[in-house]
């Protein structure tokens, strides 16, 4: 009985290294290069252990994918599912998101899987295309933390995060590839550089005090107004629905109520609104209040009437304290506020 169980000992290791999936040797180099380019950081591959899983369960009932996602995914990434996708969601709400994810993902796996392959090309990866573009116009950039090629669960197509970091701060980039393998190519680098701006911007806000500060509405709008700004200026000549990930009649639309929606966006800066009252405007789905992703079109505009007042390197330096003044000044103008002011004066 005791050589029975020394044999299983040593054969159950023996079967897991013969069943393990072998690192393809394309992603190793790539691995290799994106240490060379980033001095240092890595590209953490969520995608490779998805894939894994899916091959896997794909014919399992829900109950038995949701034990192993967790095992086989979630876990070996815990603080990535934490701080980048789930964000304090409660055990319900969790539920959701992934039970919503598992019943989608199907019609997207081979698109996550060529994703996944032209992403470890070292000769033709999007991201490491991004990377150099990205470099090239701001050459003082210095990238710090490891990238997270992703799973999103459908919620994001990238965003700046605060994975393993315990202060709060967004400082690693978290791109959610179950979005982006549906993406176009020139779709894709926009994302990539809209991402990496963010995080080369961040690098300036977050050296100041108190993240609270970075709760009040004029923030997200100055942030990502400046990335949008920043996007075009890598990538000119494109339409404005590319920047804005905009189809040609939400453009038409909102183009059209920016007088509107610039005061009541104003409003809430005014009243110093809390999250909840405007992440709304930051989002894709419209409400009977707020456009699909108005916030965008508005940051753009602020930003692009303080361009012509200074460089993109001096507005990404100012202060949560000064974008709010351009930001005031900037939605009031959109609004008319100031024509409305003079115009009662001249009575």
């Amino acid at each position: 009985m005791a050589g029975f169980r020394r044999i299983v000992f040593f054969t159950i290791p023996l079967l897991l290294l013969v069943c393990a999936p072998a690192v393809p040797a394309k992603t190793l180099a790539e691995r290799s290069l994106f240490e060379r380019l980033l001095a240092g950081p890595k590209v953490v591959n969520v995608v490779d252990d998805f894939l894994t899983f899916w091959d896997a369960m794909k014919d399992k009932p829900l109950v038995q994918q949701r034990y192993w996602w967790k095992r086989m995914v979630e876990d070996k990434h815990r603080d990535y599912f934490e701080r980048a996708v789930y964000r304090n969601a409660d055990a319900k709400a969790r539920r959701a998101m992934l039970d919503e994810f598992l019943v989608r993902v199907p019609e997207r796996v081979e698109a996550l899987r060529q994703f996944n392959r032209n992403i470890a090309d070292p000769h033709t990866s999007p991201l490491i295309t991004a990377f150099v573009a990205f470099k090239t116009r701001f050459p003082d950039y210095q990238h710090q933390r490891d990238i997270y090629l992703g799973i999103s669960l459908f919620r994001f197509d990238g965003s700046v995060r605060p994975v393993q970091n315990e202060a709060g701060v967004p400082d690693t980039l978290c791109l959610g590839a179950d979005v982006l393998c549906g993406y176009a190519p020139d779709e894709l680098r926009v994302a990539l550089l809209h991402e990496f701006f963010h995080l080369y911007h961040f690098g300036f806000l977050f050296q100041q005090p108190a993240l609270d500060e970075f709760r009040a509405p004029h923030m997200p709008l100055m942030i990502e107004g400046m990335a949008v700004a920043a996007t075009e200026a890598m990538m000119p000549g494109q339409s404005m629905g590319l920047y804005l990930h905009f189809n040609d009649d939400n453009i038409k639309s909102q183009e059209h109520d920016l007088r509107a929606n610039a005061a009541r966006f104003l409003e809430l800066v005014a009243d110093n609104a809390p999250p909840e009252q405007y992440e709304a405007w930051f989002r894709n789905t419209p409400t009977e209040t707020v456009p699909s992703r108005g916030g965008y079109l508005l940051g753009y505009e602020v930003t692009r009437r303080v361009l012509a007042t200074m460089p993109l390197e001096q507005m990404m330096r100012l202060t949560p304290a000064q974008l709010r003044e351009h930001a005031e000044e900037q939605l009031s103008e959109i609004a008319g506020r100031r024509i409305l002011v003079l115009a009662s004066d001249s009575f």
